[in-house]
């Protein structure tokens, strides 16, 4: 569900959906020239799934 609120966003270039232990992650690919992470956090709230990031 959090892969399908970031691929539609200018700027995402890819999202691969993995597992860390019993947690689905996401690794983003984007461009910081055309999309910022507090977009990316805010579309991910707004789909329900946001839990936190890691850097």
């Amino acid at each position: 569900m959090g892969k399908a609120a970031l691929e539609g966003l200018s700027g995402v270039v890819k999202v691969e959906r993995g597992w860390s232990g019993s947690r689905e992650i996401n690794i983003v690919y984007y461009d910081p020239q055309r999309i910022t992470i507090e977009r990316m956090v805010q579309a991910l709230q707004k789909a329900g799934t946001y839990v936190g990031r890691l850097e």
